[in-house]
């Protein structure tokens, strides 16, 4: 099959072209200028900036249309700049694909979405507010697009400043822990289970417009997570709970896997069996 990647050099954009070169795809991707490829294992792989003139070029100058897009760019909205990089990276970048994927006859179209609720952050709402969209789009215009809600996801190679390596490095290192009270449920996900889902789906042939949370459907607390980790890595780090507050309208996130069951898949890891594999591969 043929693919237009955006957010190929990410963590998880890259996790899928690695996953999709192996099996011999067509691949063309995006990555922003600051970006390095080094993630990416594939010299088989043509990159393109993050930028709407560049994805139309490629479209127009392909001998076929894609098969599919698939929207892997993020913007978390951590930095202390206004909005505009992440409104940008997250809602109206995928979205002026999605008008280039219409124009040149591109039928599927697949977007990394959140489970979050709108009025969490600014990183929720674009998330939201493309599949919105997505849905307008695959009504009006007969085309399939999938909104992957997807739960907390992490991996041993995953970037160092995210809270799970952050913790397993801080409990190997018997640092002190400052949390939370930690009484917020988190649905956690390896990012193999995510890789595979996602193949699956892709596979799986999704007609029409569909949202389908992405999670094992479990929900351990955070401080069943800090004191689970705590274990498994013998750790004498001190763990304060309650040292950093809670964020307002702080939810609860547990993935209904009853969609992904109906399809046919099923995780190979627990939050437990996962954990306990990232620890393992963690210095």
């Amino acid at each position: 099959m043929r693919f237009l990647i955006l957010g190929g050099s990410g963590y998880l954009g890259s996790k899928m072209v690695n996953e999709l070169a192996a099996d011999k795809h067509y691949i063309v991707a995006t990555k922003r200028m600051e970006s390095n490829t080094d993630r990416v294992n594939s010299n088989n792989v043509l990159w393109i900036p993050a930028h709407t003139d560049a994805v139309k070029t490629a479209m127009l100058y392909e001998p076929e249309p894609f098969d599919w897009v698939l929207n892997m760019a993020c913007n978390y909205g951590k930095s202390n700049m206004l909005y505009n990089n992440c409104i940008a990276a997250n809602f109206l970048f995928p979205l002026e694909i999605l008008n280039l994927a219409i124009e040149f006859g591109v039928r599927n179209y697949l977007t990394i979405g959140t489970s979050l609720p709108d009025e969490f952050n600014i990183y929720a709402l674009s998330k939201n507010m493309l599949a919105r969209f997505g849905k307008f789009y695959a009504d009006k215009h007969n085309i399939n697009f999938v909104s992957l809600k997807l739960e907390m996801f992490y991996g041993s190679d995953e970037p160092v400043d995210r809270f799970l390596p952050s913790l397993v490095r801080k409990c190997k290192n018997n640092e002190v822990l400052n949390v939370t009270i930690g009484t917020q449920l988190r649905d956690i996900i390896a990012i193999q289970d995510v890789v595979q889902a996602i193949i699956h789906i892709i596979n799986f042939g999704v007609k029409g417009y569909k949202e389908i949370p992405i999670g094992t459907g479990e929900a351990p607390s955070i401080r069943e997570i800090v004191e689970f980790v705590h274990t498994e890595t013998q750790s004498n780090s001190q763990i304060c709970f309650g040292a950093i507050p809670m964020r307002p309208n702080e939810p609860d996130c547990v993935a209904d896997i009853s969609k992904l069951k109906e399809m046919g898949f099923s995780c190979q890891y627990s939050w437990k069996t996962g954990l306990q594999k990232m620890i393992q591969n963690i210095e």
